[in-house]
């Protein structure tokens, strides 16, 4: 199944006093693969920025911009068009045992860092759900329902630089905090799993072209043969609702907006809203 979407992703920063040079990177472009197919993909910035854009290490794109003259409002506008095609997810029937083969090819996804770690308590809890004898897929969404039984999802509970064993001891989080949870169980099992930030759709049965307020949303793919893409906050495959910007280790690979600036102001205010089309 084949869905083409319209995201409008729109960031307005504030600066508490005038600042005289701004340097900023976005992460807002979705990606060519064999399930996106771009039609069209700008970024505008107001002020008028000198800006570049290139291919990172982990394969997003990034728009570089730098703006040297004084303001204290930056806008940064990304809009595009892609066709989504909804893969089949087939479970591929690679065990446990079988996965290390992938450690050498994949080893930054197998490693994980005090952000992903899950922390003694949860890492036992995995290695209690599963036995060798499961197929990479059937853990995968093992760990994932455990999750999201455990967590809850409440807006706002939540920063970027929360840690998985944070999020776990609170039991609560966002679409970033679950999908770290999950890589992390993954990871201490030696499956390589990485993290996916793009947009989902919140609601299937929208009309053609209705807008649709969405946001940023954050997923998981792990190693089976082949990345299997899953959604552990809506326990869903990853399908036409799902368009990925780019993956990583981590929400910091990834993270839609990087900024730094200097002058008059000390502290700025971060604003985002996204809306969605599906046009057909």
């Amino acid at each position: 199944m084949t869905s083409t979407l319209r995201i409008q992703h729109r960031t307005n920063i504030h600066y508490d006093g005038p600042v005289s040079h701004s340097f900023d990177e976005v992460r807002m472009t979705p990606l060519y693969s064999e399930s996106q197919l771009i039609r069209r993909t700008a970024i505008s910035v107001t002020p008028q920025p000198w800006q570049y854009s290139y291919v990172d290490y982990w394969g997003t794109q990034v728009t570089s911009f730098e703006i040297h003259e004084p303001h204290q409002r930056l806008t940064i506008t990304a809009d595009s068009t892609l066709d989504v095609v909804k893969l089949p997810h087939l479970d591929s029937g690679m065990t446990l045992p079988k996965v290390g083969a992938g450690h050498e090819r994949w080893y930054e996804y197998v490693l994980n860092s005090p952000v992903t770690d899950p922390g003694e308590d949860l890492r036992e809890r995995t290695r209690e759900l599963v036995d060798d004898t499961m197929t990479i897929n059937r853990i995968g969404h093992t760990v994932s329902e455990m999750i999201h039984d455990q967590v809850h999802y409440v807006p706002g509970s939540t920063r970027v630089d929360t840690t998985a064993q944070q999020a776990w001891k609170v039991r609560s989080g966002v679409c970033q905090d679950i999908a770290h949870l999950v890589i992390g169980c993954l990871r201490s099992l030696g499956i390589p799993t990485r993290y996916v930030s793009g947009y989902v759709l919140p609601r299937n049965e929208a009309e053609p072209g209705e807008p649709v307020d969405a946001q940023t949303h954050a997923w998981v793919q792990w190693w089976d043969g082949a990345w299997t893409g899953f959604d552990p906050t809506n326990l869903v495959d990853s399908g036409e609702s799902h368009a990925r910007v780019g993956t990583g280790r981590e929400y910091a690979d990834v993270a839609p907006f990087k900024g730094v600036f200097t002058g008059a102001g000390s502290t700025s205010t971060y604003e985002a809203s996204v809306v969605m089309r599906r046009l057909s």
